[in-house]
Formats: structure tokens, sequence, C-alpha cells
């Protein structure tokens, strides 16, 4: 008896414990699937999280590169927009320039007489009075020049001059004309090739007066005037201070109303300025100088040098 209720005790702990043990199995399982959920879970939410930083930072490319685009796009409008400007503010175009008089001049007798700068009996020795109302003659000139400023900076310039003189009073005078080209030439400067003391210099070449001429128009006094046909270079700067010019011209060395005057007189000038002080040397040749005839075919000057120098040192400013 006592061994049935043992060995029903000991079946009872057995199937006790089989029944524990399976439950615990069962929770350990739960557990697991549990975690196993939580983990999908968060690995679900972190995907979704990454993609939704992937879409925003694509978002975010999309807008950069449309910034960048618009911001070159900006640039370019910017450039051609300045470079438009630049163009319209630089000088250019079509210029008139002109300069006439016309006067008439009697003596007490209602009669013509002399006039000009020098009328008085001062005049003889130098003493003028000016020219303001004292000319008793036509003359006009008529400038016509274009200018402009290439896209690499370099400038051009072309220019023709035309001028006539008239001492009739008559308002038609074909016949006695005296309509002259004075001036046509052309120039070209700040040329990008240029360095160094021939940067931003100019080069000229034609027909023309001297850019650097310098007179008293009020009474007609040429101090300084180089003018005739040839070609040179202004502005070779050698420092802050120190410039020169230097041309070569060409011209009838004498009465430039004497057409058959055939002695040609080339001069060759450097002219220096340092500061406000301005140095100029022209050397001169004109072959059978001393050959030259006036309009009646008279000798000029037997002994005349048919080579010279010239120098001067002022301060023209």
């Amino acid at each position: 008896m006592y061994k049935k209720r043992k060995l029903a005790i000991l079946i009872a702990l057995l199937t006790g414990t089989a029944a524990a043990h399976g439950q615990t199995d069962l929770n350990s399982i739960e557990a697991r699937l549990a975690a196993l959920e939580k983990r999908l879970q968060d690995a679900e939410t972190r995907a979704s999280t990454a993609e939704s930083r992937a879409a925003s930072a694509e978002q975010k490319v999309q807008q950069l590169t449309q910034q960048q685009q618009t911001q070159a796009t900006t640039q370019q409008v910017a450039r051609r927009t300045t470079q438009l400007e630049e163009k319209a503010e630089r000088p250019g175009g079509f210029e008139f320039h002109g300069y006439a008089r016309s006067g008439v001049i009697m003596n007490d007798s209602a009669a013509s007489t002399k006039s000009g700068a020098y009328m008085t009996p001062a005049g003889e020795t130098g003493g003028a009075i000016g020219r303001l109302g004292n000319q008793a003659d036509t003359y006009v000139e008529m400038n016509l020049e274009h200018k402009q400023t290439l896209d690499n900076g370099a400038t051009t310039r072309f220019k023709v001059m035309v001028a006539d003189g008239q001492t009739t009073y008559n308002d038609w005078t074909a016949s006695s004309s005296d309509l002259n080209l004075r001036q046509a030439f052309v120039e070209l400067g700040n040329l990008p090739t240029f360095e160094g003391p021939f940067k931003g210099s100019t080069l000229w070449a034609g027909k023309r007066f001297d850019r650097d001429n310098f007179d008293i128009h009020w009474i007609d006094s040429d101090v300084v005037f180089l003018a005739g046909t040839g070609g040179g270079i202004y502005d070779v700067k050698w420092n802050d201070s120190l410039r020169s010019n230097f041309s070569l011209y060409g011209r009838n060395f004498g009465d430039i109303a004497d057409s058959s005057n055939s002695v040609q007189n080339y001069i060759v000038s450097m002219n220096n300025f340092a500061g406000p002080v301005q140095m100029m040397v022209s050397g001169m040749r004109a072959k059978d100088n001393d050959d030259r005839q006036d309009a009646n075919g008279n000798l000029v000057k037997g002994d005349a040098a048919n080579t010279g120098v010239h120098a001067l040192l002022g301060l023209p400013q």
C-alpha cells in the first residue's frame, strides 16, 4: 500500500514537472517571438526613417542643383549686363566738330581795309590786338570723326578735317574756293599685346596736326606746330612721370601756297614730357633746299641748309 502511494506521488511529481517545463518553453517562445516582432518593427521604423531621410536628402540635392543652376544663370546674366553696361559707357560713335568765322571790316571812308590780329602800328613789332572781330574773311573747319572701343579694350579713331577760306564777301565763291583736306588719319590705341612702356600707347598714321601742338589761338600764333603726312606713336611711358612721343612727318619745306614747290622736308621728332617740363628734339632733312624758289621763280636762299636740328625746352602746362 505504501509503495503504491509512493509511486502515485512520484508520477504526480513527474507530471507536474513536465507541465511546468512545457509552460516555460511556451513562454520562452512567445517572448522570443515578441522580441523578434519588436526588432522587426524597429527595423521597419529605421527603414522608414532612412527612406524619409533619403527622400529629404534627394529633395535637398534637387533644390541645391536648382539653386546652383539659377545662380549660374544669374551670374551669366549679371556678367552680360555688366558687359553691356560697360560697352554702353565706352566713348564711341560719330562726332562732329566745327569752327567758323565770318566778318566785314571797313575803314572810315566805307572802303575795305586790312585786318588781322596785328593790324595796328604796334603789330609790326609783335604787338597783337587779337583776332576777335578783326578778321575780314570767311573761314570754316569741319571735323568728322568716329571713335570705337573694341571688346578687347583696344580703341580706334578715324578723323577727317576739311577747311576753306575766302576773302571775298560774295555768296558764290566756287571759282576762288580754297577747299582743302587738312587732316585724314587713323589711330589705334590700348592694344592688349602692348606691354611695358608701350602699354596704353597710341599708334597713328595719315595726314594730321600733331596732337601736342601748342598755339595761342587768340593771336594766331603757333608756338609748336607739327603737321604733315606720316606716322608715329604717342604716350610711351617710361615711368609714372616721364612719357615720350615719336613721329615722322613729311611736307613741303617752304611756301605751302606754291604748288610747284617740290622740296620735301622730312621731320623726325622725339617729344618728351617729364611732369610739366617738355623737351622736344627734331631732326630735319630737305634735299635741294638750297635750290628752292619762290612763287615768282626767284631763288629763296642759295646757301640754305639741307639738314638741321630743332630743340625746344618749355613749360607748356
